[in-house]
C-alpha cells in the first residue's frame, strides 16, 4: 500500500519538473509581466470643461455667455459652428443650460453645458 502512495508521488513530481523544464525552455505560460501588460486597461478619456454636466462652465454675465456662443469652433474641421436651440436640464439640484452648436461643414454636433450664476 505504502508503494502506491509513494510511487504516486513520485510520478506527480516528475511530470511536475518536467513541466517547469518544457516551460523554461519554450515558455509555455505567460510570464507575471506580459499579464499585468496586457491586464492593464487604458484610461478613460476625461470630459474637457463644458462637455458633461458634472464639468458644466460657470458663467456669471451675459458678455461671458455671448463670448461662448461666438467662440466655438468644430473640434474636426476647425470650422465656426453655428447656435442650434438651447436646451436647460438639471443635474444635481442645479439648473444648467446647454448650448447647442453644429458644423456648417462637416455636420459635427457639439453640446456646452453652463451653470448660469447669479
Amino acid at each position: 500500500m505504502i508503494v502506491i502512495v509513494l510511487g504516486t508521488i513520485a510520478v506527480v513530481a516528475a511530470t511536475i519538473a518536467v513541466g517547469v523544464l518544457v516551460d523554461r525552455k519554450w515558455g509555455l505560460l505567460p510570464r507575471p509581466e506580459r499579464l499585468r501588460a496586457a491586464s492593464a486597461r487604458p484610461a478613460l478619456p476625461d470630459h474637457a470643461v463644458g462637455e458633461a454636466p458634472a464639468t458644466a462652465i460657470g458663467v456669471s454675465s451675459a458678455a461671458q455667455l455671448e463670448r461662448l456662443r461666438a467662440g466655438q469652433r468644430c473640434p474636426d474641421c476647425r470650422t465656426i459652428m453655428s447656435g442650434e436651440a438651447d436646451d436647460h436640464v438639471r443635474f444635481g439640484g442645479r439648473e444648467l443650460l446647454v448650448l447647442r452648436f453644429r458644423c456648417a461643414r462637416c455636420a459635427a454636433r457639439r453640446a456646452l453645458y453652463i451653470d448660469l450664476r447669479e
